[in-house]
């Protein structure tokens, strides 16, 4: 089964997105600390693959990666996919959880922040 999912969008929605992300300069590498981030999750592709061997969690998809610093006005983009975003700690604060008019999942935390990747995204608040 191929799930597809197309919104039309509102000119000025365009405008907007065309806006936010202009101002934002990628990074090559994930800041040590990072305050009030926001994290974009893209969903890609299954986590079972082509031969039905489960290659991550079994209730998730895996998804590109983007965490946007918005004080420095920098996005890390990450270069793997992900299958899970993972509390590190019990005080994560968050702020909001919103469907992106780019169709991404984006959640934004309140406070200061430290990340680590692997096949999941661990989050902990420092």
């Amino acid at each position: 089964m191929k799930i597809t999912n197309e919104i039309d969008l509102h000119e000025k929605s365009l405008d907007y997105l065309n806006s936010v992300f202009t101002q934002y300069t990628e990074i090559d590498r994930l800041p040590e600390i990072i305050k009030n981030p926001i994290i974009h999750m893209y969903p890609k592709k299954d986590t079972y693959n082509y031969d039905g061997e489960l290659d991550g969690y079994i209730d998730a998809l895996f998804f590109e990666l983007c965490i946007y610093d918005t004080d420095e006005m920098t996005v890390w983009k990450s270069k793997r996919l992900h299958d899970a975003i993972i509390p590190a700690c019990k005080h994560i604060e968050i702020g909001q959880i919103k469907a992106f008019k780019d169709l991404s999942t984006m959640i934004v935390l309140n406070g200061h922040y430290t990340f680590s990747t692997n096949a999941a995204l661990s989050v902990l608040k420092v």
